[in-house]
């Protein structure tokens, strides 16, 4: 969801009913993402107190995740995991690791410069509110808040930037009336996260016909008028730089989906090798899956590589079996099986 319209578009002759291990597993929308953060304690009060969230579980990092993030014997780890109240998925699980060497993720970055996962989306019920309070703590936009319209929805939106290089982008709906989030007091659950990509065609590709991803929303273009835009971009230049952006999900909902965004024609720095375990920021997105196996034989018959797999306690879910891949613009992501 950006300033620009974005255009729904029906795309049942394009949706793959794709591969031969479809039928074998099904995978569902992220259920969580997770924040490596350098001071978890003044993170997670500022979470609670700033989006309202509730500290769902501080249970001890089960020890077999420093085997699925390929972390040394001294790492030492601890968690918070953070919810809105009364949801059940949309949860942010902080985490911070202590004697190891690690780096911001996105530090100094422009919206355009690829690389790691660019934003969570959540939803606000009072931008104007929200903004003057994390502006009072310091946080910082690429722009000031938006309007604009896409289909029959007008919004407000505004991405802004605090610890560990974390971005969230901050939607909030004007009209028609919000319905379906009770629990929207300050901001809701997250809902989707963005990836700067450097091959639109490739990285669609990934999720589309490998994990059966399908589109929910697509957009193509650069901005009508000159002017302002919430991705940062001179006022200039809006009209002469497209971008292509698609939502995807398993089941084609904006519920847990994976926004991919290219800029054609503004270059930036490249960051995805810093784009994993135990760098600071947003590090990963989780789906749930029913059959990990199945998924696993899919991926590797598709020449993914598996980078790591683990079993282990993760509250809320309880023993999980866990697997982490790099897609191609090496970002790294988990599916996990409950026991």
């Amino acid at each position: 969801m950006r300033t620009f319209i974005l255009i729904y578009t029906l795309l049942s002759s394009l949706l793959i009913i794709p591969f031969g291990h479809a039928k074998d597993f099904t995978l569902n929308g992220f259920t969580e993402t997770v924040f490596i953060v350098s001071d978890i304690e003044k993170t997670s009060q500022f979470y609670q107190q700033y989006a309202g969230w509730k500290v769902r579980s501080t249970e001890e990092v089960a020890p077999e995740l420093k085997q699925l993030w390929q972390l040394p014997e001294r790492a030492s780890l601890k968690q918070v995991l953070l919810a809105n109240k009364g949801e059940q998925r949309g949860y942010v699980r902080l985490i911070q690791i202590n004697n190891v060497q690690q780096e911001i993720i996105r530090a100094n970055t422009q919206s355009w410069d690829v690389g790691g996962i660019f934003d969570v989306n959540v939803r606000v019920a009072d931008m104007q509110k929200k903004r003057q309070q994390l502006q009072d703590a310091g946080w910082r936009g690429t722009s000031d808040p938006v309007s604009f319209t896409f289909g029959p929805y007008e919004v407000t939106e505004w991405i802004t930037t605090g610890f560990d290089g974390i971005s969230f982008a901050m939607i909030e709906r004007i009209k028609p009336t919000l319905e379906g989030w009770p629990n929207v007091k300050q901001m809701s659950r997250v809902f989707n996260s963005t990836q700067v990509v450097s091959d639109i065609d490739t990285s669609l590709a990934f999720y589309r016909d490998v994990l059966g991803f399908q589109l929910y929303l697509e957009h193509k273009g650069a901005s009508k008028e000159a002017g302002p835009n919430v991705l940062g971009l001179p006022y200039n230049l809006t009209t002469k730089i497209p971008r292509s952006v698609y939502i995807l999900h398993p089941q084609k909902l904006n519920e847990g989906s994976v926004e991919l965004l290219q800029f054609h024609g503004a270059m930036g720095k490249n960051v995805s090798t810093k784009a994993a375990p135990p760098n600071l920021g947003i590090v990963t997105l989780r789906f749930p899956v029913d059959n990990l196996p199945a998924l696993k034989a899919h991926l590797i018959q598709n020449k993914v590589q598996i980078v790591s797999q683990a079993t282990l306690n993760l509250p809320p879910y309880g023993l999980v079996d866990m697997l982490a891949i790099r897609t191609p613009d090496q970002t790294w992501i988990e599916f996990y099986q409950t026991h």
